[in-house]
């Protein structure tokens, strides 16, 4: 089985990845090495090299595989590590390493055996293992370097690899102290940095021997690789890039360095190469992918060069931001950019032409994410939105959520391209017959998946080439970005996790409920565009927080049957993400039979009677409501809510809340019948006793819709819960 590596907290780590692919059991691969030689392995043997098993998964076993970048006798050691797991699983080596002796961190004998070998070697292995992506061979190599290392002053390890000592003092004092500033130590030791400067120097040294590295003229390559300044220099950079600005300038032209430095920092590391590299048109490409703003950075010449720059374009739009302001200014090459599917350009270009209504909209014929970075008065204007979608519908994209809501911008868009439909609000979607009413929605879901993947296919750039900065660390060859990449996907649906406590609060939970109750009212606001939906979560046995904290003394533990399992978990998991159209939130947890008649009983609005058991089940809704009523009639109105006259001034917080007996005026006598325009005073309820209203509607369940005197509001109210006054 192979293995992945991954980092955590700071601590590199290693564990099992996915097996072999059938396809390859019980065939052979064939690898040729750099001297011509030819080595035939088992197919699955080789799969545990990452890049070996894409080779073979592409290009089939019986295709030749060649690897010029491996020597002959680094591929026979190669072959045997191969060999032997394929057989034998890789050991976990637990970091940080509790001694020299690999065996103790969890090393097979057999491994702690293979790996001890003289330096060259190790670097020769390690350069290669990082070629051809074998994770737990470099894990296994970069803990044997670890090992040898160890508790070494930088002195004894300059002396040991050989090193020219050419590291000025005031240079090395000054590196000390930028660099215990960076990570905010009270006193940089150096022995650590010096321990990574020797191990990365040995392994590019093992590149540049199998021509890996850089075509530089070898007697240059060979004083910079034995230099303990540029060692030192470029071990530092690559823990945080930003000590490359005051690096001296050899440091900031090593390219390999720099461009390692463009990759962590997202670009921003180009502003402190060398004048040279800011003129490496390759360079500035990669570091304008990461960032657009890092074309400002760029050499003067590339910045006023047309060609270069829409090449920058296509890497990103926001390159034009660092162009000349004659190229920011010039129309006929922002028309160039656009017809050539480069329309993000236009948020380079200066306000003047953003706020051209007319040549925005020419920007938006050829390409509609130009209609994105318009001026904002005219992003703001549905008479222009209009205009562009009549143009090119594929603006709907790109424009503000009430216009994808708006039915006539939408009309307009999907009328010139039925395509840009799936841009429009959920709304207008269904309209459009785009939704359809489900109770399990996969179905629906994997088509909207499909359709925006496709449009993701159709936009004019190309697919961005994303690196995720991941702190300071080397960054081995395996975790470049070559792989990685992103597209852009709607949101359909959110899921907020909130509790039932909301509804049964506990003393002390103020905090905990306000923010559920916060929660539990987002979806409303995310709807319809965003099918959101608030879980109450109940308590889930044997996993998460509460098993953390608690563990067996959690006092759930006690009733096991009112916890969620975890199959149970699932289930609710899947209908909360799954439904289309739930309740904007909704519950999940086992009940006893007690409790679930609490949860399930009618209460607002009313006072609970002391009733026996036999009478309560005896009557009806109805006559409970009725007999609350009648019980409050003759009863002092206790009111906790600031309704009028229901306040001392000098009571905290303005009389709320208070427990004071409202001073209502007279009340009118009662008198007349129901009808629309009826004066009427609410009884019979907790907070609004006393409260006049005119009747506005009735609705056909027999509820009438009052509109309160006090400027309240509305309230629809049965007609038990409020009577009529004289005219």
């Amino acid at each position: 089985m192979a293995v992945e590596t991954y980092e955590v907290f700071g601590q590199m780590k290693m564990g099992p990845a996915g097996s072999c692919p059938a396809v390859l059991h019980g065939k052979k691969a064939k690898i040729k090495c750099a001297e011509g030689d030819i080595f035939e392995l088992p197919a699955d043997a080789m799969a545990l090299s990452l890049r070996a098993r894409k080779d073979l998964l592409e290009n089939g076993c019986e295709t030749e595989l060649d690897y010029p970048k491996i020597t002959k006798s680094v591929m026979a050691k190669l072959a045997e590590y191969l060999k032997h797991h394929r057989e034998h699983a890789c050991s976990e080596i637990r970091t940080p390493l509790t001694s020299e002796n690999l065996v103790d961190s969890g090393a097979s004998r057999w491994d702690a055996s293979f790996v001890n070998v003289d330096k060259e070697t190790l670097f020769d292995l390690t350069a290669a293992a990082s070629y051809l992506d074998i994770p737990g061979l470099w894990f296994l190599l970069s803990a044997k370097a670890a090992v040898l290392t160890n508790n070494k002053t930088a002195d004894k390890l300059r002396k040991e690899f050989s090193m020219a000592n050419d590291f000025p003092a005031a240079e090395e004092a000054e590196l000390r102290r930028e660099y215990a500033a960076a990570f905010k130590m009270p006193d940089a030791d150096l022995s650590q940095l010096a321990a990574s400067s020797v191990i990365r120097s040995g392994v590019k040294a093992a590149e540049y021997k199998s021509g890996k590295a850089l075509e530089d003229s070898g007697e240059a390559q060979e004083v910079t690789l034995k230099s303990w300044r540029h060692a030192m220099w470029r071990a530092a950079v690559l823990d945080d890039w930003k000590l490359l600005a005051n690096a001296p300038e050899q440091v900031k032209s090593d390219r390999d360095l720099v461009k390692s430095a463009v990759l962590t920092s997202q670009g921003q590391a180009l502003k402190f190469a060398s004048p040279e590299l800011k003129s490496d048109e390759s360079l500035v490409l990669d570091a304008t992918r990461y960032s657009g703003t890092a074309f400002a950075d760029a050499a003067p010449e590339l910045r006023s060069d047309k060609n270069f720059l829409l090449k920058a374009l296509g890497a990103h739009g926001g390159a034009m931001t660092g162009a000349p302001d004659a190229l920011r200014n010039d129309k006929a090459f922002l028309l160039e950019a656009a017809k050539a599917g480069k329309g993000a350009a236009m948020q380079g270009a200066s306000l003047a032409l953003r706020e051209d209504r007319n040549f925005v909209l020419d920007m938006s014929v050829h390409d509609a994410e130009a209609y994105k970075f318009a001026a904002e008065d005219l992003l703001n204007d549905k008479d222009f939105a209009v205009a562009v979608a009549k143009r090119n519908g594929k603006a709907l994209k790109f424009m503000l959520p009430v216009f994808k809501a708006d039915p006539d911008v939408v009309r307009a868009a999907v009328s010139r391209d039925p395509q840009a439909a799936q841009f429009a609000h959920a709304a207008r979607r269904a309209e459009l017959g785009m939704v359809q009413e489900s109770i399990h929605g996969e179905v629906q879901l994997k088509e909207e998946l499909q359709s925006q993947i496709k449009a993701a296919q159709e936009d004019s750039s190309t697919t961005t080439t994303l690196a995720m900065a991941q702190g300071p660390r080397q960054v081995p060859a395996q975790a470049l970005a070559a792989s990685m990449s992103s597209t852009y996907l709607k949101l359909n649906k959110t899921v907020f996790f909130t509790a039932m406590s909301t509804m049964t609060a506990n003393m002390g939970q103020a905090n905990y409920i306000s923010s559920n109750a916060y929660m539990d009212k987002i979806p409303q606001f995310e709807r319809p565009e965003v099918d959101a939906v608030g879980l109450m979560w109940g308590a889930v046995g044997g996993i998460g927080m509460r098993w953390k904290a608690f563990a067996s003394e959690d006092v759930l533990n006690k009733t096991p049957e009112a916890l969620l399992t975890i199959p149970d978990s699932c289930k609710v998991l899947h209908v909360a993400c799954c439904t289309i159209s739930p309740p904007e939130w909704f519950s999940a947890s086992h009940f006893d039979e007690t409790t679930r008649g609490y949860y399930l009983q009618q209460t607002a609005g009313q006072i609970k009677l002391e009733l026996s058991e036999v009478t309560a089940s005896a009557q009806s809704w109805e006559k409970q409501v009725e007999a609350d009523r009648k019980a409050l009639e003759d009863l002092p109105t206790i009111d906790r809510r600031p309704v009028p006259n229901n306040f001392a001034a000098a009571a905290p917080l303005g009389g709320w809340p208070s427990l004071v007996k409202s001073q209502s005026p007279a009340v009118p006598q009662i008198v007349g019948a129901l009808q629309k325009g009826s004066k009427v005073r609410l009884t019979g309820l907790r907070a609004k006793n006393g409260v006049t209203g005119t009747l506005i509607q009735q609705f056909g369940d027999g509820k009438w819709k009052v509109k309160l005197d006090d400027g309240s509001g509305n309230a629809l109210l049965r007609p038990g819960f409020f009577e009529p006054l004289q005219a």
